[in-house]
């Protein structure tokens, strides 16, 4: 017992010290507007990739998102841009971290509110097997 606790110990350390970096895959994107307003042309680009997602308005309180294939998440951040309800351009890239609750086994989902005053609240979202075998639960 005692050599599995060293050894086990050792392992968490090396892990550490050699800087675990799962690489996660990513399969949809979503923009929700909660600016209370219409939001227009709006356009969101996965940093250093071509994956870009266009919308003409996301009406107050609904989304624009994008679901494709798996692919790896580059971990660089979205680049999103929008015409503001008060007439302004507003762009800006995000990057939030991947919570390390998250198993690298299942995909992400890549979630970017606007909110009333044009500040981004980015964050990341995974449906995980239910453990009942059937369906999708949301963590």
């Amino acid at each position: 017992m005692k050599k599995l606790i060293i050894l086990l110990a050792a392992g968490s350390i090396a892990a550490c010290a050699t800087g675990y970096n799962p690489s996660y895959r990513y399969n949809e994107v979503q923009i929700v507007n909660l600016s209370g307003d219409t939001i227009r042309d709006v356009s969101v680009q996965v940093i250093d990739t071509p994956k870009t997602l266009s919308c003409e308005e996301v009406l107050k309180f609904a989304m624009c998102h994008d679901r494709f294939p798996h692919r790896y998440y580059p971990q660089q951040g979205l680049q999103l841009s929008w015409a503001h309800p008060d007439g302004s351009r507003k762009s800006e890239q995000v990057n939030p971290n991947i919570p390390v609750t998250f198993p690298s086994a299942f995909p992400i989902r890549f979630v970017v509110e606007v909110r009333e005053d044009g500040s981004l609240n980015p964050f990341f979202e995974q449906d995980e097997p239910s453990r009942d075998g059937g369906g999708f639960y949301l963590n």
